[in-house]
């Protein structure tokens, strides 16, 4: 988990957005343009929710670099049936952005 701190440096209550500069050591510090809070909602979640926490993670991973030139296709998977009157259940992906990496999950499973 990546501490950082924010500051608010914009406010344009007519396009209902402003902007924020986040900073953490050890991390170049970042201007995010944001939408301004909703009521019922805190700022803390409106900053929480932008944070570049995620880029600044994998700004630190190492990279596979392709070739240039490298082609390729990719081919739908057609989803399995269970038998021949019933197509089989589609997943459900849904994702959430927790300030960090995203939260992926399939049918309720963290993946």
């Amino acid at each position: 988990m990546i501490e950082y701190t924010y500051e608010i440096v914009n406010v344009d209550e007519n396009a209902r957005c402003m902007e924020v500069v986040y900073s953490a050591e050890g991390h170049e510090t970042m201007r995010i343009g944001t939408r301004l809070p909703f009521e019922g909602e805190t700022l803390e979640q409106v900053i929480d929710s932008f944070a570049p926490v995620a880029l600044w993670i994998e700004k630190t991973l190492p990279v596979i670099i392709p070739t240039v030139g490298q082609t390729g296709t990719v081919k739908p998977v057609e989803p399995a049936t269970t038998n021949s009157e019933e197509p089989a259940k589609e997943p459900i992906f849904s994702t959430q952005a927790t300030g960090s990496l995203p939260v992926v999950t399939i049918d309720g499973e963290v993946l």
